[in-house]
């Protein structure tokens, strides 16, 4: 580790006190940064009053953290980590305003396809809103494509309660620029507190090809997570949920090259990797049992509208989206589903029947 970045106290910033930010908030901490936390409610009465806690791998760490609901009171970061579901991100990142200064870098965290992804894009798309999570452009004027480092985050973790998670797998985030290819001082700077804070930091010149590799993860797990109640080891491993996901990885894979995206791995370490990961529960799942809001609209919505310019087919993955969003709002709606009475079914023409399963 280059140990001259890491000589002077970093200001990190973290906005949202959920599983992925507090475990970030605890591992900095732990690390000499100076944590500062943008919560509310429970979660921050729990920070104030006891810090962070991160259980892992039979460990208790705990540690302080500054924690307000007041961004102003926090002030200009260094660097500011975004941790939100994407249908929250634009009221997140208006209350965090106070807390970004002209040389703040801010780590945007979020599942599937970001807001940011045609910004600074040399191409045909180069300046084109991704209308499932940013339709009227909000994001992108709220924060400038220089500001931004892209992030890919391989970290599961779960919130057992208000300043409480678990988080047992390895811990992985991969950085890049989103306005030009290469590194940065910004980015080794960043890179290096990450793994004195125990997390693996890889810099890369095309954030993009490795965003790929997230979103494919988040597409084939988390929708049919919701369908199935399935764990990450049985989606990846169950011969049932498998042929999906083999479908869904070759639909995907196959709209990351019409990208130009060079993707790293093969679809069978792909789908190992995601067996090991043991009896994870998505955190679509998880917000699914809570009765949370689901990351569809990022997850799965945004992939097909790519799709959709690339005139790219992908006929299963649309199959489990429309699931998932059914489950969805059926949850949401089960008091107004009227069973169905099969006396009132209309009955099948049993010529054309045959005729079609021939």
């Amino acid at each position: 580790m280059n140990t001259r970045n890491v000589s002077s106290a970093l200001r990190v910033g973290i906005a949202g006190a959920g599983a992925i930010g507090c475990t970030l908030a605890a591992l900095l901490a732990r690390a000499g940064a100076r944590v500062h936390v943008l919560a509310r409610g429970a979660s921050l009465t729990s920070l104030r009053s006891e810090g962070v806690r991160l259980h892992r791998r039979g460990d208790c760490l705990q540690a302080p953290v500054l924690a307000s609901d007041d961004a102003s009171g926090l002030g200009p970061q260094d660097v500011l980590f975004l941790c939100a579901k994407a249908h929250d991100m634009q009221q997140l990142l208006r209350s965090a305003l106070p807390m970004i200064g002209p040389e703040t870098c801010v780590v945007p965290l979020v599942n599937g396809v970001p807001w940011w992804y045609f910004q600074a894009l040399p191409g045909p798309w180069q300046g084109r809103r991704v209308q499932a999570v940013d339709p009227e452009g909000t994001l992108s004027a709220l924060l400038p494509a220089t500001q931004i480092v892209g992030a890919v985050v391989f970290i599961t973790a779960e919130r057992v309660r208000p300043g409480e998670v678990v988080s047992d797998n390895p811990l992985l985030m991969v950085l890049g620029e989103i306005d030009h290819a290469g590194s940065s001082a910004r980015l080794q700077r960043l890179a290096d507190w990450l793994e004195r804070a125990g997390i693996e930091a890889r810099v890369t010149p095309q954030i993009r090809d490795a965003l790929w590799t997230k979103i494919l993860a988040n597409l084939t797990s988390n929708p049919l997570s919701v369908i199935s109640g399935a764990t990450l080891q049985s989606i990846y491993g169950d011969t049932r949920l498998l042929a999906i996901v083999w479908e869904m990885l070759r639909e995907g894979l196959s709209l990351a090259a019409a990208f130009g995206a060079r993707i790293a791995f093969t679809p069978a370490n792909f789908i190992r990797e995601g067996a090991a990961m043991g009896a994870v529960r998505t955190s679509m799942l998880q917000d699914f049992e809570a009765g949370r809001r689901l990351e569809l609209a990022a997850i799965g919505d945004a992939v097909l509208e790519l799709a959709t310019l690339q005139d790219i087919a992908m006929p299963v993955t649309e199959r489990v989206i429309a699931l998932a969003h059914f489950r969805d709002e059926a949850r949401a709606a089960s008091d107004d589903i009227a069973p169905v009475d099969p006396t009132q079914l209309p009955k099948p023409n049993k010529e054309v029947f045959h005729e079609q399963c021939r």
